[in-house]
């Protein structure tokens, strides 16, 4: 468009009232229609024209839309596509008016012609010789001549601004028809040339000189520029591309165009339209062959004149550009002036608009709140007029029953003509209630207040009507109850009866039993001398099958049993195998220590002879575990120095005798006689004991071939030829004392009980059970992970073997102190104790040398021994602290007698008679230190005091609020550990297995599942948590933390899905580590990363189940610590029930297995579309928790009999119909995983709080049914009436329960909103509008609404579709307890029908944070950005109002 006409179309642009800039499609709809072109061609000048198709239209839009309606008018078709030129903003040219000293050049005759006049010929100017000296510019003439003739008069105008422009730029008009000497040498001399080297093709010329001939009516041979236009002005090309292809063409520069030169224009038209860059000056092969020679003449010509017109057009061109340049200045500000007045104007009637349009709104709603109730009547008396139809079915099927005589005829009659009467009734009387309501509809418009006491009385009615309902509902309730009262004491009596019964039962056969016993145990006398003769071959015999039939694997990893038929193990045991059982291809059966199980056989390696031998008794290192004993002395040690026999035993060989244990009343009792076990024995029966290898047995029967023992409180028969006898010095000569090992990295954990160390810390092992095992440094006792320990040194140890280059420390007990746990020494003065290791907490470790008894060892406080020196006898007595000090600061000694130390270290002090320096000990240093930079510690100490660094602030909590802090600070860091475990999995596991590309991508996704929404779920409630952590102050105690918790519990929906599908991924990990030794080789090889820390990938992979467990722990923890009425006990229950219900959840996602498979082969099987594109069905619903899978099976539309396959879950029913046919048998044979069918969606889900589902005659035979879904109603069909009944079944119970949890939810939130509170204030809060929020749909939109609360009072706001900046402007109201304490939160989410509404961003202001900002200031606008989101921001109107204190 040019510059005017774009004037023009802006002026039409801004009465069409723009809203930013922009004017919407109803608005452009309306005005292009007054053009009186076709809607269909309108809908293509809008494709045209919508450049981004945003479906809206800026001004260079609009502009371009109105010059495609201008040429559609003038008959010029449509382009296909928009022309590139038409997207690039009009070049703004001068115009002759802003140049006043033209008229000054000497010899110029300017004359401009007038807008609308049609002269025969356009004047131009002329100069002679005194403008330029020498020569004229005559050669302008012709060529303006013929520009001037293209366009038509009311076009002149802008035609003599190209003139007047061009002419301050010389430069520019004369290189589109030269160049310089250097770029054209070839033009001085002509050549002859044929038509054969004319770049036009052959087909141009011949159509173009066709066109030439027709257009050349006069047959002058040439044409003239008013001849040339209309052929032009069809090109939709721009007026300086026409000029410059003018310019081009005319080669002889005579203003017109001859036959060569026409064609030579159109083939230069078809250049542009085609999108190739015009030359700026004419190529040698498109000069006409009869044009050359004339052309290069021409050129030397305006080269002269060129040159010798450049100095003077130079300054006329600076002269010129000024004038223009004052010219735009001025305009461009009166342009800015009248777009402001307009755009103030638009702002002015948009916000007119909008409240008028938000009370439209207000209206709507309350009408729509009306309609709703009358059409809950209406249901009601719709159920009523189905009743009077049943009587009339049910009296029309009596009368076809009997035989009709006369007056049962007239007696039925009669009764039909009353029951159509009682029809006519009622529905007059639905009329009459129509008018009625249709008229106080009315009413209520016209009158405001009216209407508000109207929907009061509908209110209460309705609040009746639902008491009434809840009453009988309740009723209902307690009869229900008092059933099911009644039939779980029946179920308990019967119960009772059938376990009385069993008992009965048990006795009598433990009779019968008995009497079994006694008979084989004479059968067994009569035997003993023949088995006594044969007792040792048969061992012999024994031992070489056992050597022969199983085989010795050691542990790679420690794996956990998981139920009853697994078998528990740790890195390095020993696992006895049995390779003949049959098993399961990648499991194993054997035994460890007495147990048997199954465990995975990638955990393990196979023994080979040498390391077998190597683990016999007598080269295997001892282990030592604390054991009761029935003696109350002592405890007994777990394995011994040395076998006393070779070969391997186990509990797959069969015993040397079937027969159960002899009777108690036989054999010898033996009283405290010891015996160690050569190999594992499994008992057979419930009266045999288990026991494990080189595990030491107090036996306390002995008969000929069984013995009577105890074992860890356990007391049971076992063959005497598993056994040796232990002498008195070899039992005397054993340590009955734990396990010493050596850490090998520093273990931290926040977690209660478990162990704490460093680095090279000796710890007393005093349990092993899997990877975690029980252990003491000094008074401190807890679990560790066995993997960051090794054994130290042999515990098992002869006193005998005390021996060394370092003489032995030895100490005397110089009081008396009492044990706290069993891993520590009593003792008594004068007991002497070995020194075996020093800890730098002032607990040693040492071996009591108690003569005459069995020696202990343990830990015990320094302080209350005394070091025995080396010569004479003398002691040195240890120095006794007086009491124990925290340091508050960092202290750096200063001289010689001081001693340096860190912020948070304990001191012992040793000497406090000068009240500012005391004399201390840290880590064996000894020295003076400040007073002032320590304080007291108190027995009331606790660990979690770790997260404060505010001594002050500490001190001014009470005990039971510092623990809750400490539970706190505990959920926060090992929920920042447990992300990073997360984190290490994806970098050291899944990222190396991917790009290794051993695994498929479905195998990837098997294994690893949904780990990285894992990842995004507890990154997101981390960063809540360290946001609320930091807004309090990074040390301060933090408030309130439930309200958190309850929130991000509640979209912890992807642990469903990982927790249902880790058995499969496990299986597949195990299956590809047993088949393929390579792959086992790359996992170990990955799993050695520093940050695994030893642990392999199953390890990790169980990390998320242990997560979900721990979350009610730390919430119970933290709940028990907080008082009653402290604001976040509410949001902690709240939390609480969230987490235990997620838990709930993942085990119930687990045990339906089933239902979880099948989800999965839906969400692979079934294409979505529309909205349901990106829906999980694998997760939870919005309101009834997570998705299950009701019903499945084939229906068929009752019209079509189209086949349809139908999925009910317990929130919508989806209809689908399969690509191609296939058959099923039953839905086992359509979850298959053979099965690859590919099923499409039918019609969107049917959500089931939405339906209705009806028969249409319950005495067809047919299985037909309808269902009733908003507008639409479908018409299914079944294969039989079974299944009918049971799809309409359970569709309506599925139907029912959806609704009732709706309604449940929607009393809640009326119960909080209409709960009358009172306090010292309240506070009215207005949400205006919240902006740039973050886009969940596809679309890049989303359908935000808003949450307020404060504590236990809530408030929603309606939501808004398809919007990123919504403007709710709703308003509510908070009762104000505590200004210190109640928190205002302002939460936004995202409505999503098939999932739970998605977060998108948080924020807070405390009210004494509104109170300070609005003191005296009266109501305020803030705008408060949203946290834990990258983007958004909401402004809201606070006004605080506090009550006057009476």
């Amino acid at each position: 468009a040019l510059i005017h006409e774009r004037d023009k179309h802006d002026l039409k642009f801004d009465t069409l009232t723009p809203s930013m800039g922009y004017v919407s499609g109803e608005q452009a709809r309306k005005f292009f229609l007054q053009s009186g072109l076709p809607a269909s061609v309108l809908a293509e000048i809008w494709a045209l024209a919508d450049m981004n198709k945003d479906g809206k239209m800026d001004r260079l839009e609009f502009s371009i839309a109105m010059k495609l309606i201008k040429l559609k008018l003038q008959g010029t078709p449509l382009p296909s596509a928009l022309p590139i030129i038409m997207k690039q903003p009009p070049v703004s040219v001068p115009s002759m008016g802003s140049m006043p000293n033209l008229s000054m050049l000497p010899g110029t005759n300017v004359a401009i012609p007038l807008i609308g006049s049609t002269p025969t010929r356009p004047l131009m100017p002329t100069m002679g010789n005194a403008a330029l000296p020498n020569g004229n510019l005559g050669i302008l003439q012709p060529m303006l001549h013929t520009w001037m003739s293209f366009y038509s008069p009311h076009q002149r105008h802008t035609s003599s601004q190209w003139f007047v422009h061009y002419i301050a730029n010389p430069l520019k008009v004369w290189s589109l028809s030269f160049s310089s000497n250097s770029s054209s040498p070839s033009m001085l001399s002509p050549k002859p040339a044929g038509p054969s080297d004319w770049a036009v093709p052959q087909a141009s010329r011949l159509k173009y000189r066709q066109q030439f001939n027709t257009l050349d009516k006069q047959m002058t041979g040439y044409l003239t520029g008013q001849q040339v236009r209309g052929a032009m002005a069809t090109t939709m090309l721009t007026q300086t591309q026409l000029a410059s292809i003018w310019t081009l063409a005319d080669v002889d520069k005579d203003g017109k165009l001859k036959a060569e030169e026409f064609i030579l224009a159109m083939h230069l038209v078809d250049m542009a339209k085609s999108g190739q860059p015009l030359p700026l000056t004419l190529p040698n092969e498109l000069v006409p062959p009869s044009q050359r020679y004339v052309a290069l003449k021409m050129h030397d010509k305006f080269k002269a004149n060129l040159e010798r017109g450049n100095a003077e057009l130079e300054k006329r061109r600076q002269a010129l550009l000024e004038a223009q340049r004052r010219e735009e200045e001025r305009r461009a500000q009166k342009e800015r002036e009248e777009r402001e007045r307009r755009e103030r104007e638009a702002r002015e009637a948009e916000e007119r608009r909008r409240k008028e349009e938000e009370r439209r709104l207000e209206r709507q709603r309350e009408l729509e709140r009306q309609k709703e109730e009358e059409r809950q009547r209406e249901i009601e008396r719709k159920e009523v007029r189905g009743e009077d139809g049943k009587l009339y079915a049910y009296l029309c099927m009596f009368c076809i029953s009997i035989i009709l005589t006369a007056s049962t005829m007239s007696t039925l009659k009669l009764n039909v003509i009353e029951k159509n009467g009682s029809c006519r009734k009622l529905r007059e009387q639905l009329e009459a209630l129509e008018k009625e309501t249709a008229a106080k509809l009315a009413e209520m418009d016209h009158n405001g207040a009216f209407c508000l006491c109207v929907c009061q009385e509908l209110r209460e009615s309705q609040r009746k009507q639902q008491a009434a309902l809840e009453k009988l509902r309740s009723i209902k309730e307690d009869k229900r109850k008092r059933r099911e009262e009644e039939r779980k004491r029946q179920e308990e009596e019967r119960k009772q009866r059938e376990e009385e019964e069993a008992q009965r039962r048990i006795k009598l056969e433990k009779e019968r039993q008995w009497q079994e016993k006694l008979k084989r145990d004479e059968e067994e006398r009569q035997r003993k001398l023949q088995e006594e003769r044969e007792a040792k071959l048969r061992e012999e015999e024994e031992r070489e099958v056992k050597s022969a039939a199983l085989t010795s694997f050691r542990a790679l990893y420690p794996f956990t049993a998981r139920n009853q038929d697994e078998l528990s193990f740790s890195a390095d045991d020993i696992i006895e195998v049995d390779e003949t059982t049959e098993r399961e291809q990648g499991w194993l059966y054997g035994s460890r220590q007495g147990k048997m199980g199954w465990f995975p056989e990638s955990y393990v390696e196979r023994m080979n002879t040498s390391d077998t031998a190597n683990q016999t008794p007598a080269a295997s290192a001892p282990k030592v575990a604390l054991k009761p004993q029935l003696s109350n002395a002592s405890t007994v040690h777990n394995s011994l120095e040395a076998a006393k026999a070779a070969g391997t035993k186990s509990a797959f060989t069969p015993t040397h005798s079937p027969n159960p244990a002899p009777s108690e009343t036989q054999g010898q009792v033996v009283g405290n006689l010891l015996a160690q076990a050569l190999c594992s024995w499994t008992a057979k029966t419930a009266s045999h004991l288990n026991f494990s290898k080189d595990d030491v047995i107090r036996v306390l029967e002995q008969q000929d071939s069984w013995w009577l023992g105890e074992l860890n409180g356990a007391q049971g028969w076992f063959p005497k030829n598993y056994v040796t006898l232990l002498g008195e010095e070899e039992s005397a000569d054993i340590y009955l004392s734990p396990s010493k090992y050596v850490a090998l990295y520093t273990y931290e954990s926040p977690e209660p009980g478990d162990l704490t160390f460093g680095e090279g810390d000796v710890i007393l092992v005093s349990q092993k059970e899997g990877e975690w095992w029980n252990g003491s440094i000094g008074d401190r006792t807890g679990l560790f992970p066995s993997n960051y320990v090794k054994p130290k040194e042999t515990d098992v140890r002869r006193t005998s073997s005390i021996t060394g280059k370092k003489k032995p420390e030895i100490a005397q007990v110089t009081s008396s102190y009492s044990s706290t746990g069993a891993e520590q020494l009593n003792l008594a003065p004068g007991q002497l104790i070995l020194i075996l290791s020093k800890n730098t907490s002032g607990w040693w470790l040492g071996e009591l040398q108690a003569r005459g008894k069995k020696r202990q060892k343990g830990w015990f406080p320094a302080s209350h021994v005394k070091i025995l020196g080396s010569s004479s006898g003398k002691s040195t007595p240890a120095p006794q602290p007086v009491c124990q000090v925290i340091a508050m600061y960092d202290y750096t000694a200063a001289n010689d007698d001081e001693m340096s130390f860190s912020k948070g270290q304990l001191i012992n002090v040793l000497d406090k008679n000068n009240p500012d320096w005391w004399k201390g000990e840290v880590n064996g240093v000894t020295g003076l230190f400040p007073t002032n930079y320590v304080k007291m510690t108190t027995a009331e100490s606790d660990p979690s005091q770790q997260w404060c660094a505010d001594l002050t602030s500490l001190d001014s909590l009470s005990p039971q609020e510092r623990k809750r802090q400490g539970y706190i600070h505990e959920l926060i860091q090992t929920e920042d550990r447990y992300v990073e475990d997360l984190q290490i999995v994806l970098e050291v596991f899944h990222k190396p297995m991917s790009e290794s590309g051993r695994l498929t991508e479905a195998e990837m996704s098997m294994i690893f599942v949904n780990w990285k929404e894992l990842i995004a779920c507890n990154t997101k409630l981390l960063k809540a948590l360290r946001v609320r952590k930091k807004t309090g102050g990074e040390n301060m105690p933090v408030h309130v933390i439930g309200d958190i918790l309850a929130a991000e519990l509640a979209h912890m929906q992807p642990y469903i899905r990982f927790c249902s599908c880790q058995i499969n991924g496990a299986a597949l990990l195990q299956t590809r580590t047993d088949s393929q030794p390579e792959f086992k080789e790359f996992l170990k090889k990955i799993a050695t990363d520093y940050r695994c820390k030893g642990m392999p990938l199953s390890s990790f992979l169980l990390k998320p189940m242990q997560r979900i467990t721990r979350y009610p722990l730390h919430i119970k923890n933290i709940l028990e610590c907080t008082a009653e009425g402290h604001v976040d006990r509410g949001p902690l229950k709240e939390a609480l029930e969230r987490a235990e219900e997620l838990c709930q959840q993942v085990n119930e996602g687990v045990r339906e297995k089933e239902n979880s498979d099948r989800l999965e082969w839906i969400q692979t099987h079934v294409q979505c579309e529309g909205v349901t594109e990106n829906l999980v069905f694998n997760s939870l619903t919005n309101c009834l928790g997570p998705r299950k899978l009701l019903h499945s099976g084939k229906m068929y539309k009752a019209k079509s009999n189209k086949e349809l396959w139908a999925f009910l879950f317990n929130d919508f029913l989806l209809l689908t119909h399969a690509s191609k046919q296939f058959s099923s048998s039953g839905p086992d044979k359509l979850f298959s995983n053979k099965n690859n069918t590919q099923l499409k969606m039918y019609k969107p889900p049917v959500f089931l709080n939405e339906v209705l589902v009806k028969l249409p005659d319950p005495s067809s035979d047919e299985p037909v049914f309808h269902i009733s879904h908003i507008d639409r109603v479908y018409i299914l069909k079944t294969e039989n009436i079974n299944e009918r009944t049971a799809w309409v079944q359970k569709i309506k119970a599925a139907s029912e329960d959806f609704i009732e949890t709706e309604k449940k939810k929607r009393e809640k939130a009326y119960q909080a909103r209409s709960m009358k509170a009172s306090g010292i204030g309240r506070l009215l809060v207005t949400i205006l509008e919240a902006t740039e929020l973050k886009a969940c749909k596809p679309n890049g939109k989303s359908n935000p609404y808003c949450e307020v609360t404060m504590g236990a009072q809530i408030y929603t706001s309606r939501t808004l579709n398809d919007t990123l900046n919504p403007k709710w402007n709703f308003n509510c109201q908070f009762h104000i307890k505590d200004i210190y304490q109640d928190v205002l939160c302002i939460t936004i989410f995202e409505r999503d029908q098939f999932a739970p509404d998605d977060f998108l961003g948080r924020t807070e202001v405390p009210v004494a944070t509104i109170k300070k900002e609005l003191e005296n200031k009266g109501a305020a606008t803030r705008r408060l950005l949203l946290h834990e989101v990258p983007t958004g921001e909401v402004w809201v109107r606070l006004d605080l109002q506090l009550f006057n204190s009476k």
